[in-house]
Order: C-alpha cells, then sequence, then structure tokens
C-alpha cells in the first residue's frame, strides 16, 4: 500500500511542477506583452508629436502665405 502512495504524490508532483511551469510561462508571456505596449506608446507618442509640428508649420505657412518664417514668428 505504500508504494501505491508514493505513485499517487509523485503524480502530485508532476502536477504541481507542470501548473508552475505553465504559470512561469503565461506571467512572462504577459511580461513581454506589457513591454511590447510600453514601448509601442512611446512609439506612438512621438509620432503624434511630429505630426502636430507639421500641421503646425503647414499653418504658418499659411499665415505667412509662403513668406520665410522665423524662430519669433513661431514663439509670438
Amino acid at each position: 500500500m505504500s508504494k501505491k502512495r508514493k505513485s499517487e504524490a509523485t503524480r502530485l508532483d508532476e502536477v504541481c511542477r507542470s501548473m508552475n511551469t505553465t504559470f512561469c510561462s503565461a506571467a512572462n508571456s504577459l511580461s513581454q506583452l506589457y513591454s511590447h505596449a510600453m514601448n509601442h506608446q512611446g512609439l506612438s507618442f512621438q509620432a503624434g508629436e511630429r505630426h502636430a509640428m507639421e500641421k503646425l508649420f503647414q499653418w504658418i505657412l499659411r499665415q505667412r502665405q509662403g513668406l520665410k518664417v522665423k524662430t519669433a514668428d513661431i514663439v509670438a
């Protein structure tokens, strides 16, 4: 009868190890997804900033009707 108990305990240990491995894999995947999302958020912010600056520059050119734009014109 002790062999049967030992066999059950071994199976439970294997199940626990398998669950732990699965959990660690899922946690690592989630961490990678979060890192990727944060990197993409930064890139998106920079793209939006660049787009806004281009739109501002186009607006200034329209206001000045193609005349050369100086830094003081932008700041003022």
